[in-house]
């Protein structure tokens, strides 16, 4: 499975505090893109419908890390991708840190983030080595 195949998302671990001293945190999402380019805003508005908890509408934010995961693979599903690898800015760094040359750095997401599968995928595949080993 290549990379132009798969979704790749970074996000950035919020952490406010407001004038009157209450916490606010959540996760704000920096990219979602894959090779071939950034995934539409379309389909990034329709699935994020679902998952808006705040009057924000400029950044795609949530509240806790299984809504991104599941905003994820719900973009995956409207995509039709495989699968989709999160990443935080931390981590990317990080990531950053230990490129040396471009086929690293187009490893990133795959070698730090988390994977997260088109259950659409996997069942259609699963399905397929069903039939063909009856």
């Amino acid at each position: 499975m290549r990379d132009s195949l798969n979704l790749n998302l970074l996000y950035q671990f919020i952490d406010h505090t407001d004038d009157e001293g209450s916490t606010n945190s959540y996760y704000r999402i920096i990219r979602f893109f894959s090779e071939a380019g950034e995934v539409s805003e379309k389909a990034l508005d329709k699935a994020y419908e679902n998952f808006k908890f705040s009057n924000n509408t400029i950044d795609f934010v949530f509240k806790n890390l299984e809504d991104l995961g599941q905003y994820a693979v719900d973009i995956c599903k409207a995509t039709s991708t495989p699968e989709v690898f999160i990443l935080s800015v931390q981590d990317y760094n990080i990531g950053l840190d230990s490129c040396n040359d471009s086929r690293t750095f187009k490893d990133i997401f795959r070698r730090y983030g988390t994977a997260l599968e088109n259950p659409d995928k996997l069942y259609k595949k699963n399905h397929l080595f069903k039939n063909l080993f009856k």
